[in-house]
């Protein structure tokens, strides 16, 4: 069982800037062992980009990050002469570490075209992990099990729906044996016919006590699923709390708005 005091996620003072544009704005968060977050909030509000934070797809420009036990630290003062590479090469080692630690399931899904439903599931735990090809197939079969997509193993992406697609992306995910599972907006390149078999999915993983930092558009399930609800507001985490403080409580008058808005 997760240990429920353990911290998975421990994000401390992030600032992301592009350019002169500060799309986040000294962003505190914490994820606990075995819990899920939702991060809730307005178009532009930086929600993605905290998202894509957590897994270095971004680089912070000031902050500390703890996540799975690998901390790092980012400075504002990049010294002239000290390259960026110079940076990036003292962390690749840790950054490698931590992807394996971390699983990000996309929005537009991002599966490869030229491969396989299984051969999307098993490339990266052989080539980020080191697993032989008959492992990564037998831990590959198991998770597109897991995500109902076990017919169509030897499918492409092409030929299956936007849900279908995303429940391979999640095995995708899975298949890394991650603590930390993200999910950007899942369901938002859906038919709306299609968001419940994803969210089915993603609630079963909760339900199995899975880590996950999730932004999504979807109120009711945010609400239905999740241990806390971080409703960001211009790269600033406005309100923090459960779903029922969040949702009918909150002291923000920014997050009632939204809130009453989406409802």
């Amino acid at each position: 069982m997760a240990n429920h005091n353990n911290l998975a996620i421990e994000a401390r003072h992030l600032v992301k800037r592009y350019a002169e544009l500060e799309v986040l704005k000294d962003v505190s968060l914490d994820v606990h062992e075995g819990h899920v977050v939702s991060i809730i909030g307005s178009s532009g509000s930086g929600k993605s980009t905290l998202l894509r934070c957590m897994n270095l797809l971004e680089t912070p420009d000031s902050g500390d990050l703890t996540i799975a036990g690998e901390s790092l630290s980012f400075s504002q003062n990049i010294r002239a002469g000290v390259s960026q590479n110079t940076r990036a090469g003292i962390k690749r080692r840790q950054l490698q570490r931590l992807r394996t630690q971390v699983s990000m399931v996309f929005q537009q899904f991002n599966l490869w075209p030229h491969l396989s439903v299984l051969g999307n599931v098993i490339e990266a735990p052989m080539r980020v992990r080191g697993l032989s090809k008959r492992e990564a197939i037998t831990l590959g079969e198991h998770y597109l099990e897991r995500v109902g997509m076990a017919d169509k193993r030897d499918q492409y992406p092409a030929y299956l729906s936007g849900g279908q697609q995303q429940r391979v992306a999640i095995a995708r995910a899975l298949a890394m044996e991650p603590r930390v599972l993200l999910f950007d907006e899942p369901t938002s390149a859906l038919d709306p016919e299609l968001v419940n078999e994803v969210l089915g999915v993603i609630h079963g993983l909760a339900d199995e006590g899975r880590t996950m930092l999730l932004v999504t558009h979807e109120m009711g399930f945010a609400r239905d699923v999740s241990h806390q609800v971080a409703f960001l507001h211009q790269g600033c985490v406005e309100e923090i709390g459960t779903p029922a403080h969040v949702f009918e409580t909150a002291t923000s008058e920014r997050c009632r708005q939204f809130v009453s808005s989406v409802a």
